[in-house]
């Protein structure tokens, strides 16, 4: 057993612990033994991951600290339009031969996610009596929002790996998660200091539009970027890189910076204290533009619908600078759209639905409007 392992004893059988609701130190326990017994036995780990920066800079802590304990790993993220929660997602994990899932950044759902061991680490908001039925969950549980997965992901691993091989030279993957979810707003974070002293704040967001492109291409290239984070040795390998992953980034933020200029020209249609804007791009940039229009419209909830992601289903993300619970404005206006409605952040959300359900949220969007109603 490599030093630095928590030993708890041998797991139970069918679900072996439900450690989510566990003591946060206890999960972190949970969660290390679970690590260290797969490098222990040389097994071979699923990392699954949600493909911006913060789940892929989660992705590639793990595959090192994966591999420094011993074991092999298995990279997976979910399809164009997929997640993590659909059977074919599920059996292509199961298809690796993984005895253990490590899954970053993804969200969670009450509920078993594979039938092998599963450890979550994630930083969305959930509450505690909805947690997933897994053998590890390390959240915050929507306790401290100034955080992200790729932090809570280097503060469990760091313990169980450094003796073996040094993280710290990889903090600075930490503090590019941390600046693809919080913004400028995680300069704050020791994290993000300590590794803008070293390489430069410019360097580090840099890296974090890069890591993003792979995964709004059209194409949904997410794994190259995974690839390049695995080869770098600083944020600026990614910028000015000679290898093929970081070459292949650079492109694709080319593609994806084209897309997005192209779908910041699109005017809003304001209904009340709605601003919408509906997009027909095969690149997921409506998060992006979302964000770009609340800057123009700091007054307005703006919500921008991408009909070109996904044939049959429309992705949209919210994004305002009123201080509203965004999913609760969404979930008030249509309150059983399913899983996948009104997901993320109080402050970041949106959703992926049928055509005809998003349909129906603009006519009960424009509906409040003409009522005059806020929520």
């Amino acid at each position: 057993m490599p030093t630095g392992c928590v030993v708890l004893g041998s797991p139970a059988s069918g679900l072996q612990q439900f450690y989510s609701m566990l003591s946060a130190d206890k999960a972190r326990e949970a969660a290390r033994d679970l690590l260290c017994r797969a490098g222990a036995q040389g097994a071979r780990v699923a990392v699954v991951y949600h493909a911006d920066a913060d789940g892929t800079s989660s992705a590639a802590l793990v595959c090192f600290a994966v591999r420094a304990l011993g074991g092999e790993v298995a990279p997976e993220t979910p399809g164009k339009g997929d997640n993590v929660h659909g059977a074919a997602f599920g059996a292509r994990v199961l298809a690796t031969g993984a005895a253990l899932a490590v899954v970053l950044d993804t969200g969670s759902r009450p509920g078993r996610l594979f039938t092998i061991p599963t450890l979550i680490v994630d930083h969305h908001r959930i509450d505690p009596a909805q947690a997933p039925e897994v053998e590890a969950f390390v959240s915050t549980l929507g306790d401290d929002p100034e955080t992200s997965t790729s932090a809570l992901t280097y503060e469990l691993l760091a313990p169980v790996v450094e003796p073996l091989a040094p993280i710290a030279p990889r903090a600075w993957l930490a503090a590019l998660g941390l600046l693809g979810d919080l913004g400028d707003g995680a300069r704050r974070h020791p994290l993000v200091a300590a590794a803008a002293r070293q390489h430069g704040l410019s360097a580090l967001r840099e890296a974090v539009a890069l890591v993003n492109a792979a995964g709004r291409s059209a194409a949904h290239d997410a794994g190259v970027a995974l690839e390049a984070l695995l080869e770098a040795e600083r944020p600026a390998d990614l910028a000015r890189g000679g290898g093929e992953a970081a070459r292949r980034l650079r492109a694709l933020k080319e593609e994806v910076s084209a897309a997005t200029r192209r779908a910041i020209r699109v005017a809003p249609r304001v209904h009340g204290r709605w601003a919408v804007i509906q997009l027909d791009e095969p690149y997921r940039v409506h998060g992006p533009v979302a964000s770009a229009w609340t800057r123009r419209l700091p007054d307005r909830i703006v919500l921008v619908a991408n009909r070109g992601y996904m044939p049959g289903r429309v992705h949209f993300s919210v994004r305002s600078h009123l201080p509203l619970d965004l999913r609760a404005a969404l979930t008030a206006l249509l309150p059983d759209a399913g899983p996948d409605f009104a997901a993320g952040h109080d402050r970041a959300t949106g959703g992926i639905v049928r055509a005809e359900v998003f349909d129906e949220l603009l006519r009960r969007i424009r509906d409040e409007a003409a009522r005059g109603a806020v929520a």
